[in-house]
């Protein structure tokens, strides 16, 4: 029999009635469910309860409320506490199998379900009048039983000797199932983000010295990107091997960098290799990464701005945070310049790729500039929101350094216009990272 624990915070009783009503009604249909007022133990640790429900259950059932949500996306506290084990078994999941099934109890899609679920699909139960509908959708996903309207699958009917006939409604289902393709690439990339912020953010919790700066308080930049041509599949020896081979050189800290000194070297996690350079807190923003590769071809970037390491702001004088458009360009320069490398290393040079940055804590902002006798704040240019991010799609790896100041430009163009429309030229990207890239020596 399938073994759920179900997932919910404490509310009113009338709340944490229904809950156990639901695991009764779950139990009644052949479902072992389990939750923390049957099965916790007075004097047992809750820490070790948690971890073990959701480690060892087939699926875990989170009562999605306005409540529970702000809870979850507090990393503290019970709930707050479960999403971060959550967010870990997510990464676990190679397959991505739906072993966390939301339920929506109050509230709206986006009010009641966390960040971290993403656009999962949530059994509906607001509606007292429809709980049985709702019940039975639970139990089919427990079950992993198909809808009971959808239809039986037909015979290929190229193996029969039938006439084919194609009129204008199969031209317009070529047409949705290119839709559908693109649909796909993007919850590709929407699902390997989320999963990667969500072992970061783990690491984050359980990993910095609680007694010691957080390096990434201030804020951090998310790089993540999906090839859509697979790799054949490798063990982890020839896939490290691999990542060492696409580092690219071009600087001092490269995007991708492969360390060997204890501590910090690759390590294999869940099917991936990880590497954690934030160490307990001893570094600075700009030298506290956190990178994870998968040879599915999938691979993601933490790392904390530069301009917020106390050496960068005292060189500069800042009495306030900015962001160096001229870095930004950089980093961005080098991370499709390793997508290019990285591709070549997996054998699938011409595959395309999906890529999505994310930029945190710009509130307040300015655009400023490091360079000798060019070191300024651009007053003017503030940025007024929390997060921008920026998906981008390669249509060939191979392509990348030929397109590369072109690619630069339209990633980088939703950030700088959320600063008060700050904008870069083209050409005015090609000078800032000549000494990275210059398209005339490599010969493109």
């Amino acid at each position: 029999m399938p073994r759920v624990f179900l997932s919910y915070s404490h509310e009113e009783p009338e709340h944490d009635q229904w809950v156990m009503d639901l695991g009764k009604l779950l139990r009644e249909n052949g479902v072992d469910a389990y939750l923390d007022k049957w099965d916790l133990i007075p004097g047992q640790d809750t820490t070790y309860f948690m971890e073990s429900q959701i480690r060892d259950s087939d699926f875990v059932i989170l009562i999605c409320t306005p409540i529970y949500a702000d809870k979850s996306n507090i990393p503290r506290g019970g709930v707050g506490y479960e999403k971060n084990i959550i967010s870990a078994e997510m990464l676990q999941a190679n397959d991505l199998r739906p072993k966390f099934i939301p339920v929506l109890r109050r509230g709206t899609f986006d009010s009641s379900l966390p960040t971290y679920l993403g656009s999962k699909y949530a059994v509906d139960f607001r509606d007292d009048k429809e709980q049985q509908n709702a019940l039975d959708e639970l139990l089919r996903a427990v079950y992993k039983q198909p809808h009971p309207e959808k239809p039986p699958l037909g015979s290929n009917p190229f193996n029969q000797p039938v006439t084919l006939t194609v009129d204008s409604s199969m031209i317009a289902v070529k047409s949705s199932d290119l839709k559908l393709e693109v649909v796909q690439q993007d919850q590709d990339i929407h699902v390997w983000e989320k999963e990667a912020r969500g072992r970061f953010e783990y690491l984050c919790a359980s990993r910095l010295n609680k007694e010691k700066v957080n390096p990434f308080a201030d804020g951090f930049w998310q790089a993540s990107f999906v090839l859509l041509s697979k790799p054949d599949m490798s063990g982890l020896n020839k896939f490290l091997e691999q990542l060492r081979a696409s580092e690219t050189h071009r600087t001092g800290w490269d995007i991708g960098w492969v360390p060997t000194r204890s501590g910090i070297a690759p390590y294999p996690y869940q099917g991936g290799i990880e590497v954690w350079l934030a160490e307990d807190g001893d570094k600075g923003p700009s030298h506290s990464d956190f990178w994870r590769a998968e040879p599915v071809g999938r691979f993601a970037l933490f790392r904390g701005y530069q301009e917020d390491d106390s050496d960068f702001q005292h060189q500069l004088n800042l009495k306030e945070r900015i962001i160096d458009f001229s870095l930004i360009l950089w980093r961005i320069s080098e991370l499709l310049l390793y997508i290019d490398s990285f591709a070549k290393q997996m054998s699938v040079g011409d595959s395309m790729a999906v890529l999505k940055i994310a930029w945190t804590a710009l509130n307040n902002r300015r655009i400023g500039y490091h360079k000798a006798d060019f070191d300024k704040i651009y007053e003017n240019y503030i940025c007024c929101q929390d997060t921008v991010d920026s998906m981008y799609k390669i249509l060939s790896c191979a392509n990348i350094k030929k397109n590369l100041i072109h690619d630069v430009h339209e990633i980088t163009l939703p950030l700088f216009e959320a600063f008060n429309f700050f904008s870069v030229s083209e050409e005015q990207i090609k000078d800032h990272i000549a000494k990275l890239f210059d398209p005339e020596k490599e010969g493109v």
